[in-house]
């Protein structure tokens, strides 16, 4: 009987130093396909390498790694030779938001380019594959953005965009938009309701490439000042990568870039040397197996996992002097003070909020750790182990 508790004791201890393991773990490995020697697996995408890009609700994707059919790869010949080992990026499009919703286009447009590259999602800056950058933010088909008469939006890397005045009483109505970046004035312009407004750039060689895009959804009128509802934000980074021939990624040289596609190959000899782990680029790699008289390898790439944290809300207490205490009054606030949902505002363009009793935020206390309750497991065990025993 004893000697069953220990064992059990014994699974119980390892299950919980797995799990621990588990919990504190900080990265991930993505593997792709297996190439055995006498294999025909040369050839990686999204189905066999999980780690590429993939847009899965439009079916997207644009990588391809693939080893050369001539090349003989066995345990007795283990190098990859110049030029046999290709990466390609194809560029796909994608529609706007904006266009999918209302029918309407950015600069003429009406998608815009996306690849990936080394297994990162990249924006093809006016649908050119050899210039590629990350995408700061794009709404979704519900999401909006509200914004009073002087408030001011920070989108990410120094964008932000201010209602610098809103009039709902005209017709049709206006709302004067400044856009910065780096507390830079790049643009200020007034908008109609229902209108696309557009910025564009001379950038990497490119001329009048679309940067940042939002379409004005709503001007309604407050109590104290008027507001702009914003739907379908897009807008992307200013640090481009721009990709031209001969520059070189890791262990691959760009052969062809161009708008449509990119190719790179090895520059020099890639030797899959037994148990080794081998950099391609960009966190890609080929790792080995540990065997001298087969060839065995696959494609991986290592994703740091970013710690996980609990963010707090922030909650604005707004006081109101009652002059009838029995009574429940109902408050007016002013965009200014907060911006409401747009479920709040009603047609007519008023915004109100019932005024709510007040609460004492309390900080949770910490639940005991795992560890304390396999105490007392271990504990509970012994002692009944013991009274049996007896």
């Amino acid at each position: 009987m004893i000697e069953r508790i220990i064992k059990s004791l014994c699974v119980l201890v390892a299950v919980t130093l797995i799990a621990s393991t588990v919990s504190t773990a900080t990265n991930v490995e993505i593997r792709g396909q297996i190439s055995n020697e006498g294999s025909t697996v040369h050839e990686w995408t999204t189905s066999t390498f999980p780690a590429f890009w993939y847009d899965l609700k439009n079916d997207l994707r644009s990588e391809t790694l693939t080893i050369d059919s001539s090349e003989s790869l066995t345990s007795s010949d283990r190098d990859l030779d110049e030029k046999h080992l290709t990466y390609t990026i194809q560029r796909t499009l994608k529609k706007y938001k904006v266009q999918s919703n209302k029918a309407l286009t950015v600069e003429n447009g009406t998608h815009y380019g996306l690849v990936g590259f080394f297994g990162t999602k990249k924006v093809a800056v006016k649908g050119d594959a050899s210039k590629l950058t990350k995408l700061i933010l794009e709404q979704g088909n519900t999401a909006e953005k509200v914004l009073a008469i002087g408030e001011t939006w920070d989108m990410g890397e120094g964008w932000t965009l201010t209602a610098e005045a809103i009039d709902a009483r005209t017709t049709p109505r206006q709302t004067w938009l400044t856009l910065k970046r780096n507390n830079e004035t790049l643009d200020s312009k007034v908008l109609s309701q229902n209108e696309v407004y557009t910025f564009t750039e001379d950038i990497a060689e490119l001329t009048d490439a679309p940067l940042f895009a939002t379409y004005v959804d709503g001007i309604l009128s407050g109590s104290e000042s008027d507001i702009v509802i914003l739907k379908y934000t897009w807008l992307i980074s200013v640090d481009i990568i721009n990709i031209k021939t001969s520059d070189v990624f890791g262990v691959f040289k760009v052969s062809t870039a161009n708008d449509t596609h990119v190719i790179m190959k090895n520059d020099n000899t890639v030797s899959l040397d037994q148990n080794a782990v081998v950099d391609l680029a960009e966190d890609i790699q080929f790792k080995v197996a540990d065997k001298s008289n087969v060839l065995r390898f696959y494609p991986k790439k290592v994703i740091e996992l970013e710690p996980m944290s609990v963010e707090t809300e922030e909650v604005t207490t707004i006081e109101t002097t009652l002059e009838k205490p029995a009574s429940t009054p109902t408050e007016t606030i002013t965009p200014r003070e907060t911006v409401q949902p747009k479920e709040t505002v009603e047609k007519q363009g008023t915004i109100t909020s019932t005024a709510a009793e007040s609460k004492t935020e309390t900080e949770p206390q910490e639940a005991p750790g795992f560890g304390i309750l396999l105490v007392g497991f271990v504990v509970t065990a012994v002692t009944i182990a013991y009274k049996k025993t007896r």
